[in-house]
């Protein structure tokens, strides 16, 4: 259960409104996620965030599934229901196999691409290492350019942002839906 209560649109300001307004207009929906409404309490620093969230997401110089992929491994790291339950979908339209969710969800590597491992171990340096090896970093760039390798950084940092929100204050799933982590 939350630990703070979510904003309502009603009860903020005008600056807040347009915040609230301009999440959804990024997310192309009707009503602002849980996870968001409870971080906006704080609506100027979440703006910043969502903001950079909607770029990573709608923007990213990688191809839609390595950049799906790393998000799943992100949301496996923190296990971020929310996050895995939403992107395992759009991982799926964007062509990872079940077989590669799977394997991500199952913490087993074995049988992805070559591309898959290579996404996998950044994400594990970045997270547990603290640190890339420059072999790795040169393969990523050589493979996805200049952009490709901040893009993805930028994508592990930010579900990494919102994976700890989640874990501090708890929001719940959305209205009908069920993890599949």
């Amino acid at each position: 259960m939350v630990r703070i209560p979510y904003v309502q649109r009603e009860d903020m300001g005008v600056d807040g409104r347009l915040i609230y307004d301009r999440i959804r207009q990024d997310r192309n929906s009707a009503e602002v996620g849980l996870q968001f409404r409870a971080l906006l309490h704080r609506p100027k620093a979440t703006g910043y965030l969502t903001s950079l969230g909607a770029e990573l997401r709608f923007n990213n110089s990688l191809p839609g599934c390595i950049k799906e992929l790393a998000i799943l491994l992100v949301a496996r790291e923190w296990n971020s229901d929310i996050e895995w339950t939403g992107h395992s979908k759009l991982a799926l339209e964007e062509g990872v196999t079940r077989e590669s969710i799977e394997a991500i969800r199952s913490l087993d590597k074995t049988d992805l691409t070559r591309n898959e491992k290579l996404i996998w171990d950044f994400v594990d340096q970045m997270l547990h290492g603290k640190k890339i090896d420059d072999e790795l970093f040169t393969k990523l760039q050589s493979e996805y350019g200049v952009d490709g390798v901040v893009d993805l950084t930028l994508t592990v940092c930010y579900y990494t942002a919102v994976s700890l929100a989640q874990i501090s204050l708890q929001p719940e799933m959305e209205p009908g839906m069920v993890s599949t982590l």
